[in-house]
C-alpha cells in the first residue's frame, strides 16, 4: 500500500467552497460561471471563463468531499436531483412538465 498525502491549496478550496455554496444558495450553473467570471477565477483549463458543464462536474466530484464536507457536498447532489428536468422513471417523454427557476441570486 502507497500512503499517499492529500494537500489543499487554500486559494483552489475557497473556489470550491464558494461554488458550492452559491449553488446550494439556489444560483444556477450559469448564474455561477457568471461570478466567477466577474471575480476573474480562471477556470481549470486555464480559460478566463468556466463552462456549465465544468460546474456541474465539479458539484458531484466526490474529490472535493474533504474541502467542502460530507454534508455540504450530499446537500448538493440532493439539489441536483430537485432541479434536473429529467424523470429517469417515465418512458416516452422522459423531461419534467415544471422545470427549474433559479431565484434572484445576489454575490456576497
Amino acid at each position: 500500500m502507497i500512503d499517499r498525502e492529500v494537500a489543499v491549496h487554500e486559494e483552489k478550496a475557497d473556489v470550491v467552497r464558494s461554488i458550492f455554496d452559491a449553488y446550494l444558495a439556489g444560483a444556477s450553473l450559469g448564474k455561477i460561471v457568471d461570478l466567477l467570471f466577474k471575480r476573474g477565477v480562471a477556470s481549470p483549463t486555464g480559460k478566463a471563463k468556466w463552462t456549465r458543464a465544468a460546474i456541474d462536474k465539479l458539484l458531484a466530484n466526490k474529490k472535493y468531499i474533504p474541502m467542502v464536507g460530507v454534508k455540504v457536498y450530499m446537500d448538493a447532489q440532493f439539489e441536483k436531483a430537485r432541479r434536473c428536468n429529467v424523470d429517469y422513471e417515465k418512458a416516452g417523454h422522459p423531461r419534467k412538465a415544471v422545470r427549474y427557476q433559479s431565484p434572484s441570486f445576489v454575490a456576497r
